[in-house]
């Protein structure tokens, strides 16, 4: 039972949030619209089809006080994956639920605040917006145990496998994760060797990724065949081409971070999927702004399929090509590795790939995507950067208030928005902060 899995304050708070879901009619439903906010989206979308709640479901991107507010109503609202450091902006709504594992500063308001941080869970590593909301379907009914598979699609889109999967995240696996078949092996998807690493960007191998000629040429080189699926290599081969894969990142200046993500534990899922291709497929449609359509299909509407899967790959192809336009176009300060997205959505993705795998490790990657009024920014670190001190939440919130902006995140990475044509004076207050968080060891590092 989930309660035996959770400290009694915090499963309080989820019996307190059930009971506001259980007595209304409607419910108004706000996720975050990456790939671990679309997850939280699927798992609560069929939790309240199932409750036979009707519910309105929105994706929120501007975080902000203005792109909040305009979602709001008057109705019992489940915001997941967002929320917490939004609540002051709706201090005395009483009829929300927030399922939330960001960096927040806490205030007085009325609504139910049911963040990870609170409860000594560290919500950048062992719980993520998923979590929390596969937790609330658990909570309202132990039958929704069959919605793990979106759980896991959510970890694993907001990296929380990398490492190993622990804390809050490896109860639930343990607990629920039993009936799926798991293996350890490449993290690799695709139906050949040669089409998963020329569309593979997780890891991302410069030079292959994106190159089906390099791809084939490399699989020879190492006595592999293209052409053979991954699940059919023998284990002195997968052991073979993770070798050659690592030596590849190495090669590239990877750091050791990527090298754990070679491979990895795949579960294999009811829904047609594996674990890793199920998360790419939802964070691949809602990086196009196709949110809703992995939602409908998950929800029963199989004529989704086809324009999902269309959408997975038009992503695949367009993170490749902007991965290699923006590492083209880097620039870089004392402290800080920075680009310009060439598409809205895209930043966040391209700078997770960027800074696992192409970039320069000592310094954290800033991406910014120049709207019609304002910039997006989206910024990525590593374990290992965070371990020297930095904290790309604080860098996020401080630079974008001293431009006019607002932003926050987790201290791996974090977000923002600002004004159009604040960009240097983003970036001259944001080296400032990273440069009091881990300047000197930069410094040393190069």
């Amino acid at each position: 039972m989930i309660e035996d899995l959770l400290p009694k304050d915090l499963f309080d708070k989820y019996a307190k949030a059930r009971d506001l879901i259980l007595g209304a009619d409607f419910l108004r439903l706000i996720v975050h619209y990456d790939g671990d906010g679309t997850s939280s989206a699927i798992i609560l979308t069929n939790m309240l089809k199932r409750l036979n709640k009707k519910f309105h479901l929105s994706y929120i991107k501007e975080l902000n006080e203005s792109g909040f507010k305009s979602l709001i109503t008057d109705d019992p609202t489940i915001v997941a994956d967002a929320g917490s450091d939004q609540l002051r902006f709706i201090p005395d709504k009483e009829n929300v639920v927030v399922l939330d594992h960001h960096f927040y500063t806490k205030d007085n308001w009325k609504g139910i605040n049911i963040n990870a941080r609170d409860h000594g869970i560290d919500g950048t590593h062992e719980a993520c917006g998923s979590t929390m909301s596969y937790i609330m379907a658990l909570v309202i009914d132990e039958k929704n145990a069959d919605l793990f598979p979106f759980f896991m699609s959510g970890l694993i889109a907001d990296k929380q496998d990398l490492g190993g999967i622990s804390g809050l995240n490896l109860k639930l696996v343990e607990s629920y994760g039993a009936r799926f078949r798991k293996d350890h092996t490449l993290n690799l998807e695709g139906s050949t060797l040669k089409d998963s690493l020329t569309y593979s960007t997780d890891p991302f191998f410069r030079n292959i990724t994106g190159f089906p000629d390099s791809a084939e040429s490399f699989l020879k080189s190492i006595g592999v065949d293209p052409e053979k699926r991954p699940q059919d290599l023998s284990e002195d081969e997968k052991r073979l081409l993770a070798n050659a894969l690592g030596l590849k990142l190495l090669e590239q200046k990877a750091g050791y971070e990527a090298l754990s993500y070679i491979e990895g534990d795949l579960y294999y899922f009811d829904v047609g999927y594996s674990s890793k291709q199920l998360s790419s497929i939802i964070d691949g449609n809602g990086k196009m702004g196709k949110n809703s359509v992995p939602v409908a299909y998950f929800l029963g509407y199989q004529d989704f399929k086809q324009e999902m899967e269309t959408n997975w790959k038009l992503f695949k192809t367009k993170i490749i090509d902007y991965t290699y336009r923006s590492l083209g176009e880097m620039f870089t300060t004392a402290h800080i590795s920075y680009f310009y997205a060439p598409e809205s959505e895209m930043a966040g993705a391209i700078s997770g790939i960027v800074m696992l795998y192409l970039a320069d490790q000592s310094k954290p990657v800033i991406g910014f995507s120049v709207g019609k009024d304002e910039t997006k920014v989206s910024s990525r670190g590593t374990r290992k950067l965070v371990s020297r001190g930095l904290n790309l939440s604080i860098v996020m919130r401080e630079a974008s208030a001293a431009v006019g902006g607002s932003g926050g995140g987790h201290d791996i990475a974090a977000g923002a928005v600002i004004p159009k044509g604040k960009e240097i004076q983003f970036l001259e207050a944001a080296e400032k902060v990273v440069e009091s968080q881990i300047g000197r060891l930069t410094v040393k590092a190069r």
